[in-house]
């Protein structure tokens, strides 16, 4: 199965917006206030939480070929929906195939490739309360798909053999795996960092044309940098 990616390459970008964020500072996206505090307290904390990114937001925020000089930025498109054997697995499933997630405010994908291996980067903006459960509903899918199901991806049925947890960094949270899967008799490993800052998600999924798949900790790395 192959990301469908447009073949333009990206502009360097113009400019460069600061990430500004008025939040709690306790790194769990949601309104912390939850009814407690005296009758004189704010009438709501949620204000304080990280509003969420446009699309044009999301956008001035994408990797651009001055953030990785050695890869190719190119274009890139929401996927398609998932669906699984075991729907305790869709959601591991959509960030492993590069799939379309469901419920955010606005989103943006490209692609940043670096010798035989390929990373869709997605960045979806979320209400400060599915922000939150975002990452736990994938992490969920590691902990009880492991040993393997089966997937659909628009046109392409994937098996998915082996999901192992890697590790991972950054961001407010971060989940990470490597995995196995075949596609028509081809066999192929797939690495995945899904990273959480504020609102928004950072989805990063590596495949490689050839051989197993680089981690893409240099891509994870950039992005990051024009996040915060």
């Amino acid at each position: 199965m192959r990301f469908p990616y447009a073949r333009r390459v990206l502009p360097a970008a113009a400019v460069i917006m600061l990430l500004t964020s008025c939040g709690t500072g306790t790194g769990t996206g949601k309104d912390t206030h939850a009814g407690t505090g005296p009758p004189s307290a704010p009438k709501s904390q949620a204000q304080q939480a990280p509003k969420p990114f446009d699309e044009d937001e999301l956008t001035a925020r994408q990797l651009t070929p001055q953030d990785l000089p050695d890869h190719t930025i190119e274009e890139a498109f929401q996927g398609a929906l998932i669906s699984t054997d075991k729907p305790e697995c869709r959601d591991l499933a959509t960030v492993l195939l590069g799939g379309a997630m469901t419920g955010t405010l606005d989103q943006v994908h490209n692609k940043a490739t670096k010798g035989t291996t390929a990373t869709k980067v997605s960045l979806h903006s979320w209400t400060a309360t599915k922000a939150g459960s975002v990452l736990a509903d994938v992490r969920a899918g590691g902990t009880a798909c492991g040993d393997g199901f089966n997937a659909v991806s628009g046109a392409d049925k994937v098996k998915i053999t082996k999901v192992v947890a890697a590790p991972a960094a950054g961001g407010d949270e971060s989940v990470a795996y490597s995995s196995e899967q075949e596609q028509s008799g081809e066999k192929y490993s797939v690495e995945v960092v899904l990273v959480r800052q504020g609102t928004t998600t950072a989805t990063f999924t590596a495949r490689s044309a050839s051989g197993a798949a680089e981690p893409p900790t240099a891509v994870v790395a950039a992005q990051l940098k024009k996040l915060h």
